[in-house]
């Protein structure tokens, strides 16, 4: 019965998540807020009922060196994904012409990390830390991390659609996400990775579901879309290797264990 209501109440925040910006214009800041807020009075109250002890449980704790957690959490997202859209525009793969005037740029990019980190960090609640603190240690890591990678890569299908290529990069970027969550028992490394990453991308392709899908950057051809899938592919590959390699010597800042 409580893997029944453990299941019952990921299904309701995941379904909250992803349905409620379908159903309704969230383009201005006062109802995406509202959005974001009545997300953790949710996810809150559901971790709660489903036996855990809200959102701290998740791996949402104000521990010692989440800001920095954060910061260098982002700042290896945002350079693997500048990186490759950097090759990808000197090799004429990507056509990058310009950037867009003065005007309104401090706007863009201010919503566009607000967004981008709200976003993220919603997505960690209920992929990683909903899943995690119900999971971890009734089932093996390996399992751990590759059952919330598939979550986080079904959620891509369900919004973007089904491509091969992004499901692969979705799923290595998800076991990037998993591992730094198992290590540091927050959410606040993994979130600022995902940060970093949409960040990025939305300086080429607008704010998801806030803009017209134009970014700051102006882009005259953007590329086959299985291109850009398979470059993310072997972005978010590096991106695992290099957290693998990196992470001891990072020194990273970790949550008490029995916060999550």
């Amino acid at each position: 019965m409580k893997i029944l209501f453990g299941i019952m109440g990921f299904l309701i925040i995941d379904l909250y998540m992803n349905l409620i910006p379908q159903l309704f214009d969230l383009r201005q800041a006062t109802p995406w807020l509202l959005y974001a807020s009545l997300f953790l009075v949710l996810v809150h109250w559901v971790a709660k009922l489903t036996g855990l002890r809200g959102v701290g449980e998740l791996g949402l704790t104000g521990h010692y060196g989440w800001k920095r957690n954060v910061r260098i959490g982002f700042l290896l997202g945002a350079s693997a994904w500048a990186a490759m859209f950097g090759l990808l525009a000197a090799s004429e793969a990507l056509h990058i012409v310009g950037v867009r005037g003065a005007t309104g740029a401090a706007a863009f990019l201010s919503k566009a990390f607000a967004v981008a980190f709200l976003g993220s960090l919603m997505n960690e609640l209920v992929v990683r830390g909903y899943v995690f603190a119900h999971l971890k240690g009734k089932i093996g890591n390996g399992y751990l991390l590759l059952l919330a990678a598939c979550l986080y890569a079904f959620d891509d299908i369900w919004l973007s659609g089904f491509r091969a290529s992004q499901v692969l990069a979705s799923i290595m970027l998800g076991l990037s996400l998993g591992f730094v969550l198992l290590r540091t028992n927050s959410i606040w490394m993994s979130a600022g990775i995902s940060t970093g990453v949409s960040f990025v991308s939305s300086l080429l392709y607008g704010i998801p579901g806030h803009s017209d899908g134009k970014g700051l950057l102006v882009v005259a051809d953007a590329g086959s879309g299985n291109l850009i899938d398979h470059a993310q592919s072997y972005t978010a590959l590096m991106l695992l290797f290099i957290i693998l390699l990196a992470f001891r010597r990072l020194r990273m800042n970790k949550a008490a264990i029995e916060q999550l």
